[in-house]
């Protein structure tokens, strides 16, 4: 079975207490071959509003793949059955919902979010989490500086995670599902995080229900 961080964790155990069945999950096309998996499952859809998604955001984000230096000849040789860490799903609504950690905010993110597709639905507060990558980078920046990423090679650890946080977004709207919900939990605290948000996660299940 999937499994998610501790406090992610946390946060589906408060959010059950209220009624909302929150379960990790993983999924083909947030996999190690990034957007390119995007692409070629979005193609095998034959769904032709799933394909004219993928036409505009598989090229956002392989700009933004390559602009932090990703390694196309990597990513070529990858696999879908090797997918990302998983996040929490709410089946009802088909939603996703990721509870991110300091790390998740970083120079490397906020270079992302600035080159998501203008006619994207998105299910946070993107200016909240820039001004979150903005506090946060002079610190986050720095972690594990000296090791390599499998995609980005050395000093990449950072461009990998926000790669990954960006084929999760815009994936999850090429693919029809509801917009990603992204909760911020610096501190690691899932409980916390839940009680952050409690009553707008209601409103915007319950509005897709």
């Amino acid at each position: 079975m999937a499994e998610v961080e501790p406090w992610e964790e946390q946060f589906a155990q408060e959010a059950e207490k209220d009624g909302i069945a929150l379960v990790p999950e993983t999924f083909s096309w947030a996999s190690e071959p990034g957007h390119l998996a995007i692409g070629a499952l979005a193609d095998s859809t034959g769904i032709p509003e799933v394909m004219q998604r993928a036409e505009v955001g598989v090229p956002a984000l392989e700009q933004m793949f390559n602009r932090m230096g990703g390694l196309a000849p990597v990513l070529y040789s990858c696999r879908v059955n090797m997918p990302y860490p998983a996040v929490l799903l709410h089946e009802a609504t088909a939603t996703l919902i990721t509870v991110d950690d300091v790390l998740h905010f970083t120079t490397s993110r906020l270079q992302t979010l600035e080159q998501y597709p203008g006619e994207m639905p998105v299910g946070f507060d993107v200016k909240a989490y820039k001004e979150l990558c903005k506090e946060h980078a002079p610190k986050t920046d720095k972690w594990r500086y000296g090791l390599a990423s499998k995609m980005f090679g050395w000093h990449g650890l950072q461009k990998e995670r926000a790669y990954q946080d960006a084929v999760r977004d815009i994936g999850s709207w090429v693919m029809g599902l509801s917009p990603l919900i992204h909760v911020p939990a610096i501190d690691e605290d899932g409980v916390a995080a839940y009680a952050s948000v409690k009553d707008e996660l209601h409103d915007k299940l319950k509005a897709k229900a």
